[in-house]
């Protein structure tokens, strides 16, 4: 269970994401991404990686999802750009302001040249 301010903000983004017209299959995985990024939100402000309320303001916030970022480290560039989607859709949804975190892009596909024969 998180503490009672970030319980809020989940359910005000669970409430937000109700609405969207997202898949349920993607609601639920941004719902659970968003959980995460608030448990570790919870456990850096206890242990004093974060200064603060690091979501009280646009500034602060944007501190705090750059710091998660930096957290997520040594995982696939694939699996940090979908979590980075759902952090910045959390965000976006709570009037938070934009992360500002720039997400890797897709990776190129090289098309095999057809041969004709």
């Amino acid at each position: 269970m998180l503490p009672a301010p970030y319980e809020a903000l989940l359910r005000a983004y669970t409430a937000a994401l109700a609405r969207s017209h997202l898949a349920p299959s993607s609601r639920a995985v941004y719902l659970r991404r968003a959980r995460a990024y608030l448990a570790w939100i919870a456990a850096a402000v206890t242990d004093g990686r974060l200064p603060g309320e690091p979501l009280a303001d646009m500034t602060a916030a944007v501190h705090t999802a750059t710091a998660y970022h930096q957290s997520l480290t040594g995982r696939r560039p694939t699996t940090t750009t979908a979590v980075l989607a759902a952090v910045e859709d959390f965000h976006t949804r709570l009037r938070l302001g934009g992360t500002g975190i720039p997400r890797e892009p897709a990776p190129r596909l090289h098309a095999t040249p057809v041969r004709k024969t």
